[in-house]
């Protein structure tokens, strides 16, 4: 699945695609042209996004999107279906927007660290508040508490920050490139129509999609 192709010659830029692609319908070319028209924009627009994304129109009449990443290089692909669906392309903008609203939060999630953690728990010696009880009344567990507040923060420490909503994302990209940011609300039904389709993703990329 990893294998590339060129159709380009050798004095011409390098595209590549994989080999699963030879045996995909190809979309028809006003499609494939709308779709990577408007991919450029949005990037062109959005210059903090990952440039090296390509767009591939899959000529199949399922509605289906997803992206997959191999080093610094992604794509997105969209069935021609999907596409036919826009009534405009602000509505496509949008669900090509939300694709990379997904795809630009995972690699946020990666490439983020991990909240630096206290080297020890605070030190309870004296001790804080009554905490054994006897003569002077019973005990009243703070330094039970101090302990158990700072095994909870440590746990959390060692998670890592979570990223941006690939929705709020979505609707940065949008906005940048000039659309109006309700058009993610107008082709939610279709995008949620979209989620359930993933044969071709599985067979693109070999893992299991939920």
């Amino acid at each position: 699945k990893l294998m590339t192709v060129s159709p380009n010659p050798p004095s011409g830029p390098v595209r590549t695609q994989s080999a699963w692609m030879k045996h995909t319908p190809q979309a028809t070319e006003k499609v494939s042209i709308q779709v990577m028209q408007l991919g450029q924009r949005i990037l062109a627009a959005n210059p903090r996004m990952n440039q090296k994304t390509t767009f591939l129109t899959l000529g199949v009449p399922d509605l289906e999107i997803f992206h997959q990443v191999q080093g610094n290089n992604s794509v997105i692909y969209i069935t021609e279906g999907l596409v036919k669906q826009c009534k405009t392309d602000g509505e496509l903008a949008a669900v090509l927007c939300q694709e990379l609203g997904k795809m630009s939060s995972e690699e946020i999630a990666k490439a983020r660290p991990i909240r630096a953690a206290a080297d020890r728990p605070p030190l309870m010696t004296p001790r804080v508040g009554n905490d054994i009880g006897g003569s002077f009344g019973s005990s009243d567990g703070t330094d039970q508490m101090i302990l158990a507040r700072y095994q909870k923060e440590h746990r959390q420490a060692q998670q890592p920050l979570p990223p941006p909503p690939p929705e709020s994302l979505a609707r940065g990209y949008l906005q940048s490139a000039g659309f109006n940011a309700k058009e993610l609300e107008t082709v939610a039904p279709l995008l949620r129509k979209a989620d359930l389709n993933n044969s071709l993703e599985q067979s693109m990329t070999g893992k299991p999609v939920g």
